[in-house]
């Protein structure tokens, strides 16, 4: 922290010792490299020995809404206007500032009967704040019926991700990277379709690109840490949480992050001090509250991790994990009867999963219940209805590209059998590859070429990651050649063969 407050200071000092004119120099560098933060700093010491350059205002009004401080740019927007309505460009970029303050009718009035794509995206987002999304819509098609841009595209697909329909996302998006490939709104879009996908190697890509071509923007660094979390990838998540935290260290997402990343490392004292600040302000299906309620059961403090997820279960019935916190947490506090009568349902259901289980025979042995040995017999021998439907989800969820989405419900199939299924263990390799994690896709390619060494599709995933990761090229193109050989018309097999046989070359 100290060191993120202190190269603002050292820029503040530097633009102190240069003359307007470099001033001026660095604020317009600064702003082409997207580096908001040095440009606005730049710009104040300039307009402070040049305070009528209208030219300069503008740049530190439109700097200052890059930076998503609507308060500054109102106030610049204001001394541009010198007292009368904005007109023209300056009434969308005033009405862009009174958005970003949370006032939409502001924005509104201030956009009058303006035409053009970026009023009426503008109008959208105003619809939206007013939570009128019927207005919204009609208010981007209006946008997209005057031209488009790509803000106008992003926002658009933004809008079809909420509502579900993701083909029409997908569409929008591909239009805002038609108009402006590396543009902000266009990559973290793109992110966000990603992660939808369950491609998260793919969704990180995006949000590392625009975190390095936007260094102060707080969305791709928080887009970021959430993907490297749902990686596993710990180290790395908190190094951006960290980023984050240093740019705005209240923000709700930075403080969700936070808190998900203690966990992530099983530090509950760190999550409980993260979120007892803002306990009140916490939604009550919010994820937060049940992270915050793990927390409280890991440090003892049952009766208020109770407390956190009796809510949640009651308004979601289905949430499974709520629901085995929530009567771990009874019985901890001696309430096995109610630890059961929480469990019954979902302990009784064909695909019970092995923990849930467990649960319920030991929540049903201390109340004295019969069904204790029957639900410790299926803890150890979970029914096949559970593992078949989970190779269902995942092999459904490969055919999507979802990878994120199939490692979890092939690691279930792993997790409640012998380990051995090849077939899991060889799709599990491929979708951990796909998500950029390279050594448990070289782990689960080996354990499946072990389990079947002439299987051509495991065959061809054992060199293909081992290709890859590029740690041992070639034997990769041996693994690959065998495959090939036993199956020769394959043309997925054919064109990995292919690609390493030229790589070698």
């Amino acid at each position: 922290m100290k060191k993120a407050l202190f190269l603002p200071l050292l820029l503040a000092v530097s633009a102190c010792s240069d003359s307007p004119e470099e001033s001026l120099a660095k604020a317009r560098a600064g702003y082409a490299a997207n580096d908001f933060a040095a440009a606005r700093i730049h710009l104040a010491s300039y307009l402070a020995a040049r305070p009528g350059d209208r030219d300069a205002m503008l740049l530190q009004a439109r700097t200052l809404l890059a930076l998503g401080d609507g308060d500054g740019a109102q106030a610049m927007l204001e001394k541009l206007a010198a007292g009368r309505p904005p007109e023209g460009d300056l009434a969308e970029l005033a009405a862009e500032a009174a958005l970003l303050r949370g006032v939409p009718d502001a924005a509104l009035q201030l956009l009058g009967p303006r035409q053009g794509a970026e009023a009426e995206r503008l109008r959208a987002i105003a619809a939206l704040q007013k939570k009128d999304p019927k207005r919204a819509q009609g208010h981007f098609e209006a946008a997209i019926d005057a031209g488009g841009n790509a803000r106008a595209f992003a926002d658009y697909a933004r809008f079809h991700l909420m509502n579900g329909a993701v083909a029409e996302a997908e569409a929008m998006a591909a239009r805002a990277a038609k108009a402006d490939p590396d543009g902000l709104d266009t990559l973290l879009v793109q992110g966000q379709l990603a992660v939808r996908r369950g491609d998260l190697n793919g969704a990180l890509g995006f949000y590392q690109r625009a975190a390095k071509r936007y260094p102060g923007s707080l969305a791709a660094v928080t887009g970021q840490a959430a993907v490297l979390g749902d990686l596993g990838r710990t180290d790395e998540m908190q190094a951006a949480v960290d980023r984050a935290a240093a740019m705005a260290p209240r923000d709700r997402t930075v403080i969700f992050l936070s808190a998900r990343a203690a966990a992530g490392r099983k530090d509950w004292n760190k999550v409980r001090a993260t979120l007892q600040p803002v306990e009140a302000a916490i939604p009550q299906n919010d994820p937060l509250r049940l992270i915050y309620a793990e927390a409280l059961l890991r440090l003892g403090q049952n009766e208020l991790a109770i407390a956190q997820l009796r809510p949640i279960v009651r308004t979601v019935p289905g949430n499974r994990d709520a629901m085995l916190l929530l009567a771990e947490a009874m019985l901890a506090g001696g309430d096995a009867r109610g630890a059961l009568g929480v469990l019954r349902p979902v302990a009784d259901h064909p695909a019970a999963r092995r923990e849930e289980l467990a649960l319920a025979a030991k929540a049903a042995r201390a109340a004295g219940d019969p069904a204790a040995d029957r639900y410790a017999a299926a803890a150890k021998a979970p029914p096949a209805q559970a593992a078949a439907r989970d190779m269902v989800d995942g092999d459904a969820a490969m055919k999507a590209g979802n990878w994120a989405g199939a490692a979890e419900a092939y690691g279930r199939v792993l997790a409640v059998t012998d380990g051995r299924n090849y077939i899991a263990l060889n799709n599990m390799a491929y979708a951990q590859l796909m998500l950029g994690n390279t050594d448990a896709a070289l782990d689960y390619s080996r354990r499946a070429l072990k389990e079947a060494p002439n299987n051509a599709s495991v065959v061809d995933t054992a060199g293909w990651v081992l290709f890859k990761s590029g740690k041992d090229p070639q034997e990769a193109r041996r693994l690959l050649q065998r495959a090939a050989q036993l199956a020769p018309g394959n043309p997925a097999i054919r064109a990995h063969l292919a690609e390493a046989e030229r790589a070698g070359k």
